[in-house]
């Protein structure tokens, strides 16, 4: 089967946990790391060319053949994650080596490039005051800096919005998803009113911050 990608044939994706020297229990947030990125990898699997992969105990690589479901993949790793937090670096372009699919990080090439680059650029800008602040960035190298531009705007508000959730609403959002979008399946597996869900997806603006993922996902897709 051939790569439908023809212009950026690879988006490299890398991550690391935020402040992970100060977490409270790192033992049992790593093995919640390694649990969610392996379920990842189960669910996103005909999307990937090299599986998630860890790093350093606390970050990530992993390289996609297809990004059909990019959004819908990294939503789903920041709630899985909750209450840690992560930053996020994607890369479109190639590759120079073998594609090991069972291992990202013996893969290098201008994707892995760019999205360390990100990386660097939202660890830069934590540091800097009236800078706009992203935790997911994404480079095609400044070859489309339009596009790009307005892509990385679009992740910044919503940073800022979901910097504005409590992990209660974090965890409202995440059985929403978790219980096919539907209020009241939400509520019965949270015990909880239904109005209660309804208060918590109107008040964290999700509605909005979702369809703020369709728009992006559309802008990647015609990258």
């Amino acid at each position: 089967m051939t790569n439908p990608r023809t212009h950026y044939p690879y988006i490299a994706v890398i991550g690391d946990i935020k402040d992970s020297k100060k977490l409270e229990d790192r033992k049992t947030s790593q093995i919640q790391f390694a649990e969610v990125l392996e379920g990842l990898n189960q669910t996103y699997q005909k999307d990937l060319a090299a599986k998630f992969t860890i790093s350093m105990g606390d970050s990530f690589q992993v390289l996609l053949k297809s990004g059909d479901s990019l959004m819908d993949m990294l939503f789903s790793l920041e709630l899985d994650l909750m209450p840690m937090e992560i930053r996020i670096g994607i890369g479109l372009g190639s590759v120079d080596t073998e594609v090991d699919p069972e291992n990202s990080l013996v893969i290098d090439g201008s994707c892995y490039h760019r999205a360390r680059a990100m990386i660097e650029s939202i660890e830069k800008s934590e540091k800097q005051y009236a800078q706009s602040k992203s935790n997911i960035l994404l480079s095609t190298g400044n070859e489309i800096p339009c596009q790009e531009q307005v892509i990385n705007t679009i992740f910044a508000l919503e940073t800022a919005l979901k910097t504005g959730w409590t992990q209660r609403q974090k965890q409202i959002i995440h059985a929403y998803l978790a219980n096919g979008r539907n209020q009241y399946a939400t509520a019965k597996a949270l015990d909880i009113g239904q109005s209660s869900v309804n208060k918590a997806l109107n008040s964290t603006n999700f509605y909005t911050f979702d369809h703020s993922l369709t728009t992006l996902q559309d802008l990647i897709d015609q990258l």
